[in-house]
């Protein structure tokens, strides 16, 4: 998996992100936003699932399924590959 893309994003706390080198631009919420931050520290799938169920009442199932989405978003948009 590359996060190459990814570190080139700028993202607002609101959720909008911008892609500097295709000119798009993207609304992600709260949790994508925050698996994005995790993907581009390179923290690994299992960090990230422990780092949000520190953060969010929700659970493990729940967040499993988010990030799996988000994921299959972020390759969608070609962000991730």
């Amino acid at each position: 998996m590359s996060i190459g893309s990814l570190k080139n994003l700028a993202l607002s706390d609101n959720g909008f992100v911008f892609d500097p080198t295709t000119g798009n631009t993207f609304i992600f919420n709260e949790t994508a936003l925050t698996i994005v931050r995790c993907l581009i520290q390179e923290k690994s799938k299992e960090e990230i699932i422990r780092f949000l169920l520190e953060e969010y009442e929700v659970g493990a199932e729940e967040l499993e399924r988010d990030y799996s989405d988000t994921m299959i978003h972020l390759k969608e948009l070609g962000l991730y590959q």
